[in-house]
This record gives structure tokens, sequence and C-alpha cells, in this order.
């Protein structure tokens, strides 16, 4: 099946209302665990000079997820969309209020002018995670540029997307699985971000382009990949 690409940023309200309102509490709690389990064997030293980059961060739930598990830490959010910033940081001044969160912030940008290293507003992070993030780039490559110029010698990165599917057949028949009931905007946006994926050989041939050659990428399940390496 082809790539069929989607709209890059979720722009509308509905959207990004949806997106926020869905429970994808396990898939985002095992992310934020399979990133401690990967800090921990790269030895990577968590303390008050750690940033912590999340591309894409949509409504923060993985960004917040890291700011309370490394509350030493500073945790940036980076998103195109103001619609879900403006979720995110809503969530942001509760958790601040509730828990005395101060280590998470919001920017708003597009991961394009990182890529063309039009951005000079952010450290280079020592970890850069994203979840979702990849398959709604229209060039891959800008993805890959922006992790690069965002990164410092030694920078560990995590990312996690959807793989994209054999088939239009298959990709009901996940949907169907995974996604049975909730919104029809959520599931639409669902079949589109399937149809824009990528698979693991377009990955393998995008990271080799790139000069990536420390990143390497899994499959995970029948549903995700991961792409974990170190600059």
């Amino acid at each position: 099946m082809k790539r069929v690409t989607e709209p890059e940023l979720m722009n509308n309200r509905f959207q990004a209302e949806a997106y926020a309102s869905a429970d994808f509490s396990e898939t985002d709690n095992q992310i934020v665990l399979n990133l401690e389990l990967l800090l921990k064997e790269v030895r990577t030293k968590i303390d008050g000079k750690t940033l912590f980059v999340d591309l894409g961060c949509g409504p923060g739930n993985i960004a917040e997820r890291i700011a309370m598990k490394w509350r030493s830490a500073h945790v940036l959010g980076i998103d195109g969309s103001e619609e879900m910033l403006s979720i995110a940081e809503n969530r942001a001044e509760k958790l601040k209020q509730k828990f005395g969160l101060h280590n998470l912030n919001y920017l708003h940008s597009n991961i394009a002018l990182y890529s063309q290293k039009q951005k000079n507003m952010i450290p280079s992070a020592q970890v850069v995670v994203s979840n979702s993030l990849l398959h709604h780039i229209h060039d891959p490559n800008d993805f890959w540029n922006a992790l690069k110029n965002i990164s410092c010698k030694g920078t560990v990165h995590y990312h996690r997307d959807l793989k994209r599917p054999n088939s239009p057949e298959e990709v009901i028949c996940i949907q169907k699985k995974y996604l049975p009931q909730a919104p029809k905007i959520l599931i639409d946006d669902y079949i589109a971000s399937l149809h824009a994926a990528f698979d693991i050989d377009e990955i393998k041939s995008q990271l080799h382009f790139a000069g990536l050659k420390r990143f390497k990428v899994f499959e995970v399940g029948e549903r995700y990949l991961e792409v974990v390496g170190i600059f």
C-alpha cells in the first residue's frame, strides 16, 4: 500500500479536543517506561542541566509524564498547532497548581524551522522524544534534520510512530481492533494516520540517508515502529 500524506498540523479545534480526550494512557505510560529503561541502559545522568524535548507534543501526554517522572530536569514540548498547545498549557497549569510542577514549558513552532536551522531559541537537548509525529511530516528529511539540529554529542533519542499496514483492508482491521469506539473525527484521523505512516524499510533508508548510523528502528507489535539511538 502506497503512502498517502495527511495534514502536517492538527489545527482543527475539534480534532485537538477529540485527541486530547481520548484515553491513550496505556501507550503513553509504556513510552515513558521504555524511555526510562533506555536512559538506564545508556547510563544517562538526569539532573538540573538535563533538557528533554518532546517534538510534536500535541496536548502534552508525553511531556507531562516526563516532567512528573524527572522533576529535576527541564522539559520542553514543541508543536506547530496552536489548538494542541492551548490544551497542553492548560493541563500544565493544573499540574503546577496540584503538584507544584514547574519544570514543564511549551513552545509554538514548526519543525521545518529547526530542519532549516532557522530557530536558535532552544539549546541542544540531552534527550529528544516524539510520539506519532513522523507520519505527519510530508518530507521525512525535515524530521531527521530537525533532530540533528537540536542534538549535541551524546543526545539520546526515542521516537515512536505508527507502522503503515500492507493494505486498506488491514487499515480497517487495525482500526476496528484498537479503536473500535471513538468519535468519528478521531477514527477518521486514525485511519488517515495509518495511511500516512512509513514502513520499517522506508525508515531504515531515511536513517541511512540522514547519516544517523547509530539510530536503529524496530517493529513493536503490529502497529508501531520505534527509533532509538545516540547522536
